[in-house]
């Protein structure tokens, strides 16, 4: 089992199709019913675990018989184990599409790291990170999340910060961090290292997964990533050119120490108290430096 984690608009659709486009890998659609289902019981009534499975809205986007996970569980016992049954769903979606590996991505895990690592003890971690700037931007032209550049920031500064703390401290070989930056420069070079950290065979049509995963792109997907299958340089957002003045300073007056621990460089080291205080109004709902929609 791994798992694919980060805010929000930082790439992890487009990670999701390169490993789905690998032979052996499949990735279903984001679950979050991990962390909703859990109710803090080691094991789980086998019945009604599946009762809640198949009502759970995420899962009914799988498109997946919950007679096929019922078929991944053990069936000579009432209870099984929460961990098994969740894999069982998981396996069950790989054996439909073919393949024998199985991962997970949903952003939002990025802060349900240490319950998930103590849930599955064997599980990986890989964090996609995308500079906040450029995500803040993306925030812009999709119907969902945080509409001014101060709440971006602090949704992006306490996701990445919920994944540091969390990832870096996990048993080495448990966890990697990938800059969307060098995944869409690099993608050759950094998918050969995603698929080091996962022990998989590195597969060239993983680069090719604007043909091979093209099935697996939800209608949702498409719609909010237009150019998810045009290629990784399409579309790529850049802060430095699109992100007015006064917009960098007051993100950077938010997650500066977090853009710097990631490796970004600051245009405002030591940002204005024009800027924090517009910051501070903005996070309070005032209407103050607003993201535009494309």
């Amino acid at each position: 089992m791994f798992f694919v984690v980060g805010s929000a608009r930082s790439g992890t659709t487009l990670l999701r199709l390169m490993l789905n486009a690998h032979p052996e890998i499949a990735v279903p659609p984001e679950s979050r019913f991990i962390v909703e289902l859990w109710s803090g019981a080691e094991t789980v009534d086998r019945d009604r675990f599946l009762q809640a499975l198949a009502g759970h809205k995420r899962f009914r986007v799988w498109d997946l018989p919950i007679e096929a996970v019922a078929n991944e569980l053990d069936d000579t016992t009432a209870r099984v184990r929460y961990a098994d049954a969740i894999e069982g769903a998981y396996r069950a979606y790989a054996h439909v599409q073919g393949k024998t590996r199985f991962g997970d991505k949903t952003p939002r895990y990025v802060e349900h790291i240490d319950f998930l690592a103590d849930l599955f003890p064997q599980a990986r971690f890989v964090h996609l990170v995308r500079d906040g700037r450029n995500v803040a931007l993306s925030y812009g032209g999709v119907p969902f999340g945080p509409k001014n550049v101060a709440k971006a920031a602090d949704l992006w500064r306490r996701r990445v910060g919920a994944g540091i703390k969390s990832g870096r401290k996990l048993d080495q070989g448990r966890y990697l961090e990938l800059r969307y930056e060098d995944l869409t420069a690099e993608p050759h070079a950094q998918v050969r290292i995603l698929c080091d950290f996962l022990g998989i065979v590195f597969d060239e049509g993983m680069l090719q997964y604007t043909e091979r995963a093209r099935d697996a792109v939800l209608a949702r997907s498409a719609e909010n990533n237009p150019h998810l299958l045009e290629g990784t340089k399409a579309g790529v957002r850049e802060w430095q050119r699109e992100m007015p003045t006064r917009h960098v300073e007051i993100f950077e007056a938010v997650a500066g120490p977090e853009l710097e621990q990631l490796g970004y460089e600051l245009r405002y080291p030591n940002a204005g108290t024009a800027a924090r205080v517009l910051a501070r109004l903005s996070r309070w709902g005032l209407p103050v430096a607003r993201l535009r929609k494309e």
